[in-house]
C-alpha cells in the first residue's frame, strides 16, 4: 500500500549561487521548474572583499537589478583568506539543505565539492557535463534570454573578434558564426573565455534596459570589457 504521506513532502530550500550570467541564471530556471522537489530561497553572490576591485564581468549594480527583476532575496557574501573555510562558513550560514551552481566543468579542482564536504549542505548542478550546444539551445529556444556579452578574456580570444564580442547581445547566430569558428573556445566560456549578464528571461518580472555603456580594456590589457555607468529595470510588454 503507498503511504500517502509521501505526497505531504515539502519542497527542500535552495540557495543559489548568482553571477547574473546566463549559466547561473538557467540553473535557476531549470531548478524553478521542479516545484515538487525544490524552492528556491535566495540568491547569493560571491565577491572579493570590498577592498580589491570589483568583478569586471558581473557587475554587482547590475546583478542587483537582475534580483530585483526576479523578486528574490538576494545577498553579496565577499570572500576572504583562507577561501576554502570562508566559502564553507558562509554556506552553511544561509540553513539550507541545498546550494546551487551553474557549474558545467570540475575547472578549480573540485573546490565547491570540498567547500561543502563535512556539512549538511548537498550541491545541485543541473549544468553538470551537459553537452554545450544542448545548453545553448535551451537558453535560445526554451527560454529566449536575453544575455549581453561583459567580458572577453583576450589571452583566449583574440581582441580584433572580442571587439565583436563585448556589449553585444548573445544571439543563435553570434554563438554559431564567432564563438563556435574560434580555436580551443569552450562554447559557453567554461574555461573563463567569455562572460555574460542576462537582461531578460521568463522569471524577470521586469526586463533591464543598458542606458549608457561603453568597451574598455582592463588595466592588464588581459580582458576587453563592458563599462555599464547606467541601467534601469522597465515593465516587460507581452504582445
Amino acid at each position: 500500500m503507498m503511504d500517502e504521506s509521501t505526497n505531504d513532502i515539502e519542497p527542500q530550500e535552495v540557495c543559489l549561487s548568482f553571477t547574473g550570467g546566463k549559466d547561473s541564471t538557467l540553473t535557476l530556471h531549470l531548478i524553478s521548474e521542479q516545484t515538487s522537489k525544490y524552492k528556491i530561497k535566495s540568491l547569493v553572490t560571491f565577491t572579493p572583499p570590498n577592498t580589491t576591485k570589483p568583478f569586471l564581468a558581473h557587475p554587482q549594480h547590475l546583478i542587483a537589478l537582475q534580483a530585483n527583476a526576479l523578486s528574490l532575496p538576494h545577498k553579496f557574501l565577499p570572500i576572504t583568506p583562507p577561501y576554502l573555510e570562508s566559502y564553507r562558513s558562509l554556506i552553511t550560514s544561509q540553513n539550507v539543505p541545498y546550494l546551487a551552481t551553474g557549474d558545467i566543468l570540475d575547472v578549480c579542482n573540485q573546490f565547491m565539492d570540498r567547500v561543502v564536504e563535512n556539512t549538511n549542505v548537498t550541491l545541485l548542478r543541473p549544468l553538470w557535463e551537459r553537452e554545450r550546444n544542448e545548453l545553448m539551445e535551451l537558453i535560445f529556444t526554451k527560454n529566449n534570454f536575453e544575455i549581453i556579452i561583459t567580458c572577453v578574456n583576450l589571452e583566449k580570444i583574440h581582441e580584433n573578434v572580442a571587439r565583436k564580442l563585448v556589449g553585444k547581445i548573445l544571439t543563435r547566430e553570434l554563438y554559431k558564426e564567432i564563438i563556435l569558428k574560434q580555436d580551443n573556445v569552450d562554447g559557453c566560456g567554461e574555461m573563463g573565455e567569455y562572460h555574460s549578464m542576462v537582461l531578460n528571461a521568463p522569471l524577470f518580472k521586469k526586463k533591464i534596459v543598458i542606458k549608457k555603456a561603453e568597451q574598455k580594456l582592463s588595466d592588464d590589457e588581459k580582458f576587453l570589457y563592458y563599462l555599464i555607468d547606467e541601467c534601469e529595470t522597465i515593465d516587460k510588454v507581452d504582445f
